[in-house]
């Protein structure tokens, strides 16, 4: 009898014993999942990364290995499966098996006053492969229980819109003539692409045809409203040509296109930057103090809005306290979200901003006062998807992680210079020795280079290097 009561209590104690078992592993199990939140979120659904995620990791740096997987020797390789249909010139692009449904948008401000032609549509001809100094990467084949890995919908849109507007250059031997006499680049160079957008673009049609793509290389995050209000705000030729204030005498116009990298520490190139007839900056582009190293003009001042309040949160210290503002100043915008969008709206309408993740800032603190329609550019999607498929493709697009990718800031605005400048030089980019220099060339001590999985540092180190060696652009590089 007494052996029998000592069984009972211990069979009791040795359930309790395993439930509390259970709860400790429940509780270490939940532990894990929301410490690993983001990581498990980007791995499954990597379009719906929370903001502050992915989304802004050019100021989180991550580990270089997270780069490196997506990091090959070939500097132009283009998915194994894109490809483009040959046809005639038609109103509403449509992507394969994928067509746009019609709505009831409507525009109702005034027609444009601009002689240039509407956009049109008109798609490219198959994309051939270029010659690689490595074998291109493998095709991701999929099996049929990993299919919900890889969205079926997913498609490059390797077909874009077209533009004359920086086609009709005067200057003998520019960078248009140098890529048709490229081997390598005109395969893949694309004279009319349009690299601005602005008032023709707020057309139904477009809307339809650029919602599937999200992110800078369309407009799936931005509605028709918020887009149509900005777009006809953005009713001048100078919004759609980068060079509305051109009045050199020569025929060629010369570009400089300043990155913020550390070999520019001690170069003492700011004079010869400084005598180019149109000078690029971006993001925490700091002079005051530099300019016998990087010069002090800003014709352009290029970012995104995320990038622009990173780098006020990343800089500041180091002095980067307003963006560059002269009177030659132009502010071109990287749309990679609809506050961009946001911002160019307000300031356009000397308002404060009503919605999104800025509400109640005002532009003025950013862009000065006496702002005009002239002030504002902003990059085309279709621009913006060209770059990723073309010159920047990287085999991350054949993962699940596609979403987060795309050319970094400093890429699209030397990329942008390149296709509307005829003469280009670019100072401040990465090189094949950047381990010798610091990060950035305000850096106060040495900070190596950081890498980021949503950009491939590499794949544009080497686009670089090729494109000093076609004479397409005169790379600054020193020992």
């Amino acid at each position: 009898m007494l052996s029998a009561r000592l069984i009972s209590r211990c069979k009791v104690r040795s359930k309790t014993f395993i439930q509390l078992l259970l709860v400790l592993c429940l509780v270490s199990l939940v532990g894990l999942l929301v410490t690993n939140k983001n990581r498990i979120i980007a791995r499954v659904y990597p379009s719906q990364l929370e903001e502050g995620s992915f989304e802004e990791l050019e100021d989180n740096t991550i580990e270089e290995e997270i780069n490196d997987q997506v990091e090959t020797n070939e500097p132009f390789t283009e998915p194994p499966t894109m490809a483009a249909t040959n046809g005639t010139t038609t109103k509403t692009q449509t992507t394969p098996k994928t067509a746009a449904k019609s709505t009831n948008f409507t525009t109702k401000s005034k027609p444009v006053t601009t002689r240039r032609p509407n956009a049109t549509v008109r798609p490219t001809g198959p994309v051939k492969h270029l010659a690689a100094a490595s074998p291109s990467p493998p095709t991701t084949k999929l099996k049929a229980t990993t299919r919900k890995i890889i969205p079926t919908t997913f498609n490059l849109g390797d077909t874009y819109a077209t533009d004359d507007m920086h086609v009709h250059s005067k200057c003998p031997n520019n960078i248009r003539e140098k890529f048709r006499n490229s081997e390598k680049f005109k395969k893949i160079f694309l004279e009319t692409i349009p690299v601005l957008q602005w008032k023709k673009h707020a057309q139904e049609s477009e809307y339809e045809r650029l919602r599937k793509y999200s992110g800078a290389q369309g407009w799936m995050g931005v509605t028709w409203q918020i887009l149509n209000e900005t777009l006809n705000l953005m009713n001048s030729t100078g919004n759609g040509y980068m060079f509305d204030t051109w009045k050199g005498a020569s025929p060629c116009i010369r570009c400089a296109v300043v990155g913020n990298g550390g070999i520019l520490n001690g170069s003492r190139m700011g004079k010869e930057i400084d005598s180019h007839d149109y000078i690029f900056r971006m993001n925490g582009a700091i002079t005051n103090g530099f300019e016998e190293d990087v010069g002090s003009r800003a014709s352009f001042y290029f970012f995104s809005t995320n990038t622009m309040m990173n780098s006020f949160a990343a800089y500041g210290p180091r002095g980067f306290k307003n963006i560059p503002r002269t009177k030659e100043t132009r502010f071109v915008i990287l749309p990679d979200h609809d506050r961009d969008y946001l911002i160019v709206r307000a300031a356009l309408t000397n308002s404060i901003i009503d919605r999104g993740r800025d509400k109640g800032k005002n532009p003025e603190h950013f862009f000065g006062k006496n702002l005009t329609t002239e002030h504002f550019k902003i990059l085309h999607p279709d621009f913006m998807r060209y770059l990723r498929n073309r010159f920047l493709w990287a085999p991350i697009l054949n993962t699940k992680s596609r979403d987060i990718y795309r050319p970094s800031t400093g890429a699209s605005i030397l990329l942008a210079a390149i296709h509307t400048c005829d003469q280009v030089s670019a100072y401040g980019f990465m090189t094949p020795n950047y381990k010798k220099f610091s990060d950035h060339y305000f850096d106060v001590k040495y900070n190596e280079v950081a890498f980021y999985a949503n950009h491939h540092f590499m794949k544009e180190m080497n686009l670089w290097q090729e494109l000093h060696k076609a004479g397409i652009i005169t790379l600054y590089m020193r020992d």
